[in-house]
């Protein structure tokens, strides 16, 4: 009964349609329409929404890259040996179905079952090109990080939502952790990427503070800011968040490429058409995976059952007016370091050992009661601050 949403996919509100024209009203959400249910990007949506629901990272898919409704296996507990002899499979079969063309009443089970699914594509040698390895990809499947994601996102979506909302951008903007990290805190990519918005060091020095002490990456409240700025500056540029969502992982110059070496600003007739070697499977899908994410977070428990997420962090942010030893300001203050440093993850290992300093100007997270007066709360602090020794404070971060 779950999966029976899927259906429901040609329904689902695109709330980041193109919009005509620079302005946007004040929600930000532009133009609404539906997902069209013959687009190849909402088949994209209803295999995404699999792979988060129904397969966890104990099994996988055997599918066409480009046709993503075209699945060939399951597999259970993949290995890359069995991953390898169910790609050379499936490759031997469409084979073989294409030299079996003209005597269709000697295909085997497989071949049969093949020839059926491609009824709906219409290129020659469709089968030839489905063979190829780039085609023929596995997908493992993710339900099981998806719930998790679900849960540690409670900590941080209020915060998050209230910056998008801030900045006039679609709130829904911010299930885009889903796709990047899983909302996974400690998320570092092989290429470098950190932090839940998985910002890379050279971008996200456009907009956050990163070097020896912090690296404002791994906060996702600051970065969701960075993320903010970096999404509206996609839109303005683009016009269309298809496309400005598909730049926050190609590029927004790439994604400018691409629109003027197709003609189109249709995320669909990019898909098709263009071709680069940076432009590849994880781009053409980025947009697809977001929608899938708001749409199984939104109805997690249909998908899933009751979910625990985790409650929101109550905590108030005060600027530093100069630079301390993380342990020294724990002493006077008499501040529960655990706990802040649960609340303050872009700060570095290097400033929490007290190798280097917090620096002057970060905005330090305080844990605080519900309801509390964050303002009380900051200037008790600073209050503090001021008595410690001016010997314990400093002008930068190197000690």
């Amino acid at each position: 009964m779950r999966f029976l949403r899927c259906i429901t996919l040609s329904l689902l509100p695109l709330f980041f349609a193109s919009v005509a024209g620079s302005a946007m009203d004040n929600s930000g959400l532009g133009s609404v329409k539906a997902l069209p249910s013959d687009s190849p990007t909402r088949k994209s949506v209803d295999f995404w929404i699999r792979i988060y629901t129904q397969y966890g990272t104990d099994q996988g898919l055997i599918h066409d890259s480009k046709y993503l409704d075209k699945v060939y296996e399951v597999i259970d507990h993949p290995t890359d040996a069995r991953i390898l002899q169910s790609r050379r499979h499936w490759e031997s079969v469409l084979l073989s179905v294409q030299g079996k063309l003209a005597h269709p009443e000697t295909f085997d089970a497989d071949e049969l079952r093949v020839y059926k699914m491609y009824d709906d594509v219409h290129e020659p040698d469709k089968f030839i090109e489905a063979a190829h390895r780039k085609r023929l990809r596995f997908q493992l499947g993710q339900k099981n990080r998806f719930i998790q994601g679900i849960e540690a996102s409670g900590r941080y979506l209020p915060q998050m939502e209230e910056v998008f909302r801030k900045a006039g951008l679609p709130v829904e903007l911010t299930r885009l952790p889903f796709v990047e990290s899983g909302f996974n805190v400690r998320a570092r990519s092989k290429v470098g990427a950190s932090g839940v918005w998985q910002f890379m060091r050279s971008t996200g020095q456009l907009f956050l503070r990163i070097n020896d002490a912090v690296d404002e990456r791994n906060d996702p409240v600051r970065a969701a800011e960075a993320a903010a700025q970096l999404l509206k500056g996609n839109y303005e540029s683009l016009q269309s968040w298809p496309l400005a969502v598909t730049a926050y992982n190609h590029g927004r110059k790439g994604m400018m490429r691409a629109v003027r070496k197709v003609g189109s600003d249709r995320l669909d007739d990019l898909i098709e058409s263009y071709r680069s070697r940076s432009f590849g499977f994880a781009s053409g899908n980025f947009y697809a995976e977001l929608l899938a994410s708001i749409e199984v977070e939104k109805h997690a428990e249909q998908y899933f059952g009751k979910v625990r997420r985790d409650p929101p962090i109550e905590a108030y942010e005060v600027p530093l007016p100069a630079s301390i030893n993380f342990r020294d300001l724990c002493r006077f203050l008499r501040l529960d370091r655990d706990q802040l440093r649960d609340l303050n993850p872009g700060i570095n290992d290097a400033a929490w050992a007290g190798r280097r300093g917090l620096p002057a100007g970060y905005r330090l997270r305080l844990p605080s009661a519900p309801g509390a007066d964050h303002g009380q709360a900051a200037r008790v602090f600073l209050a503090g601050f001021a008595e410690i020794p001016k010997i314990y404070k400093h002008s930068n971060t190197q000690f």
